[in-house]
């Protein structure tokens, strides 16, 4: 291809060289407009100049030569979705074998809120209560509860009511992620 139909993108003051046609590839987007217009174009430098995230780009460019999104695994989720919003790309093109990857943010993100959003206060047993589920009424009464009675329940409730406290919320959380 002759060097009219050459493209020089400055994305992040890293250079990228392609064609036109490259860029044609996928209508409808950022770069695929560049070959009908003179957006952010440079004619001193004879190159597009991008104030973005150079490493993402070369996985976007990448895109448009092979077809196959994939997700570069050293940068956060939300910096790509955002990355590929600007370019007009659509996340449900990321290869099946970067998705998972790509998607545990989201994931991670609403089991946070999920958590986040549970009330302490709701359903929360009182001191009695909970030494009464266990028949410790008396002792606890009686303030003669031993060391195993007093923790036990306290455990109890880490791993079995979740919403009781922050420790069973991260216990939950944690369980959740390690499977």
């Amino acid at each position: 291809m002759d060097s009219e139909n050459r493209v020089i993108l400055n994305v992040g003051g890293i250079r990228h060289e392609t064609y036109k046609a490259t860029l044609k590839k996928i209508p409808a987007t950022r770069l695929s407009k560049l070959t009908e217009a003179v957006a952010n174009y440079d004619p001193i430098l004879n190159e597009y100049f991008f104030d973005r995230h150079p490493g993402v780009f070369n996985q976007i460019l990448n895109y448009y030569r092979t077809g196959k999104l994939h997700y570069p695994t050293d940068v956060c989720g939300p910096l790509f979705e955002e990355e590929l919003e600007f370019w007009g790309l659509d996340a449900n093109q990321v290869e099946p074998c970067c998705w998972m990857t790509y998607t545990s943010h989201r994931e991670t993100q609403e089991t946070l809120q999920i958590l986040n959003d549970l009330d302490l206060d709701t359903e929360r047993r009182t001191d009695e209560e909970l030494y009464s589920k266990f028949g410790w009424d008396d002792a606890y009464q009686s303030g003669k509860l031993t060391l195993w009675q007093r923790y036990k329940p306290k455990i109890w409730m880490l791993f079995d009511e979740c919403y009781s406290s922050i420790g069973a919320k991260v216990s939950q959380f944690t369980f959740i992620n390690l499977h």
